[in-house]
C-alpha cells in the first residue's frame, strides 16, 4: 500500500466524461466477496483520506458520476488492497455477473448476431464518451473485434474492461476470450479488443 499518486489521481479527475453508478456497486460486490465488511471500510476510508469521499453503498445504479472517479477507485482497490493487474481483470470478469441489468440484458439478445449489434449501444448506456465500434463480425470463424476510440482512460482500466469484455461474451458463446490488441497507451489511434470462442 502506498503507491498512489495524488497528481495522478488529480489528473485523472481532469478526463472529460461521465460513468454510470453501476460501477461503483459491482466495484463494491468484489470487494465485499474478496475483502469482507471490513476491507469495504477500509476502502472507503483510504478514497476519504486522499480527498475522494465515496459511499459505495448510496450510488445509483442509473446516475451519472465523473469518469476520473471510477478511473480512482480501480487504483485505489489495487493499492489498498495489493492486488496484482491479473486481480483487476479478473474483477472485471466478475463485474457483470453482479449487475442484474447487465445479465438481464443479454439474456434478452441472446442470440449471437443480436447480442453483437447491441455492443455499441450498451457502451452508450454507460458512458458518456468514447464510440465502441464492431470492426469484425465472424461468426464461422468464432472471431469479434471491437474498437473504443476517442477515450485514453488508464492502462488499469484496459485491463479491466478486457476481464470484463470476455465475461459479457460468456453469456452467448461457449469458452470465450478477450485480448486487448491495441491499446492508445501503447500508441496505437484506439482500442482494439479480439474475442475468439469454441
Amino acid at each position: 500500500m502506498g503507491k498512489i499518486n495524488k497528481r495522478e489521481l488529480e489528473n485523472l479527475m481532469k478526463i472529460k466524461g461521465e460513468v454510470r453508478g453501476v460501477v461503483f456497486q459491482t466495484d463494491a460486490k468484489y470487494v465485499l466477496e474478496e475483502e469482507g465488511e471490513e476491507g469495504l471500510k477500509k476502502l472507503e476510508s483510504r478514497m476519504e483520506n486522499l480527498g475522494y469521499k465515496v459511499d459505495y453503498g448510496k450510488m445509483k445504479a442509473t446516475d451519472w458520476y465523473i469518469i476520473g472517479l471510477r478511473l480512482i477507485s480501480l487504483l485505489v482497490i489495487k493499492d489498498t488492497f495489493d492486488w496484482s493487474d491479473l486481480r483487476i481483470r479478473e474483477m472485471g470478469n466478475t463485474a457483470p455477473k453482479f449487475s442484474f441489468v447487465v445479465k438481464f440484458l443479454f439474456k434478452i439478445f441472446s442470440l449471437l448476431e443480436k447480442f453483437v449489434k447491441q455492443i455499441p449501444k450498451f457502451w452508450k448506456e454507460h458512458f458518456t464518451v468514447g464510440i465502441l465500434e464492431v470492426i469484425t463480425f465472424d461468426e464461422k470463424n468464432k472471431k469479434l473485434v471491437i474498437h473504443l476510440k476517442n477515450v485514453k482512460f488508464h492502462p488499469l482500466f484496459c485491463l479491466y474492461l478486457e476481464g470484463y469484455c470476455e465475461r459479457i461474451l460468456q453469456f452467448v458463446v461457449n469458452q470465450p476470450a478477450c485480448k486487448e490488441t491495441k491499446c492508445v497507451f501503447k500508441n496505437d489511434p484506439y482500442h482494439e479488443y479480439t474475442f475468439t470462442w469454441q
